[in-house]
This record gives structure tokens, C-alpha cells and sequence, in this order.
């Protein structure tokens, strides 16, 4: 108890452990502030579901060998690119109207039942040409690249218990 004692009144310890304590909650908040300007920054940005599709693409066409695949991933991935786009937009404009008409102070539930049925129209129309385009990279891909991309998704996104 002693030596606790002695330590706590050296003031070379008790200004070290502050320097520490500063420096690490200095760096706790460079990083929350880095990647909450990067989060706003793609957020705002009109182009954010083009560049999660690139994205994409270029993780996919990173377990691509040979030509055949990667022509047919890029092909895929052309074709279903601007229905996408097209269904996030309105999406995004659906869900837009939702928090208009929320706030608004109107009785009328129409319209906010009109936007929330857009929504998930457009909701549906983004997840059928996500779920056609692995459709299409799953019948035309070869084993070897499926097999590829089957190891990644199981060792990044599967846990024990999927």
C-alpha cells in the first residue's frame, strides 16, 4: 500500500500516466472524427452507390484469374449498373418524402403510405439486381473463381455459428 502510495505522489508517474491518457484519447477522437467526416462525406455524395458498386466490382474482379471470368464479371456488372444506380436513387428520394411527410403536419397518411410503397418497390428493385447480377457471376464463373469467392465470403462475412 505503501508503494501505491509513493507512486501516486511522484509526479514524474502521475504526469507520465496523464501524457498516456492524453495521447490515447487524443487518438480516440483524430480517428472518430476522421471517419465520421468520411462517413458524412459519402453520405452526402450524389455518386455513393457508384462507388460501393466499383467497389464491388473491383473485390470481385480480384478473384478473378483468367480473362473469360473477368469479362464476364465487368460485363455483368455494366449491364446491371444503371438499374441499380437507378433503384438506390429512388430510394433514396422515397425515403426522403418519408421524412418530409413526417414532419410535416399533415393528417393525411396518403402520402406517407405513397412513399413508404416507393421505397419498397425501390427497395425490392435494388435487391433483385444485386441478387440477378451474383445470379449471372454464379452460372457463368468458373469453378475455380466460384471457389475463390466462396473462400472470401466464408472467411470474411460467415461466423461460426451461419
Amino acid at each position: 500500500m505503501t508503494s501505491l502510495k509513493n507512486l501516486l505522489q511522484n509526479k514524474k508517474f502521475l504526469y507520465g500516466v496523464l501524457a498516456v491518457s492524453l495521447a490515447l484519447n487524443m487518438f480516440v477522437i483524430g480517428m472518430a472524427s476522421y471517419y465520421g467526416a468520411r462517413f458524412q462525406a459519402m453520405r452526402s455524395d450524389g455518386n455513393w452507390i457508384e462507388k460501393r458498386i466499383e467497389r464491388t466490382e473491383k473485390r470481385i474482379l480480384r478473384f478473378l484469374d483468367n480473362d473469360a471470368d473477368k469479362a464476364l464479371a465487368r460485363n455483368a456488372f455494366d449491364r446491371r449498373r444503371p438499374e441499380v444506380r437507378a433503384a438506390f436513387g429512388e430510394m433514396r428520394k422515397a425515403r426522403r418524402d418519408i421524412s418530409r411527410t413526417l414532419r410535416a403536419d399533415n393528417q393525411n397518411s396518403k402520402p406517407l403510405v405513397a412513399a413508404i410503397n416507393r421505397s419498397q418497390k425501390a427497395v425490392a428493385s435494388a435487391n433483385d439486381n444485386f441478387h440477378g447480377l451474383l445470379s449471372e457471376l454464379a452460372v457463368g464463373l468458373s469453378a475455380e473463381a466460384r471457389g475463390k469467392i466462396a473462400d472470401h465470403i466464408r472467411r470474411r462475412h460467415l461466423h461460426d455459428d451461419d
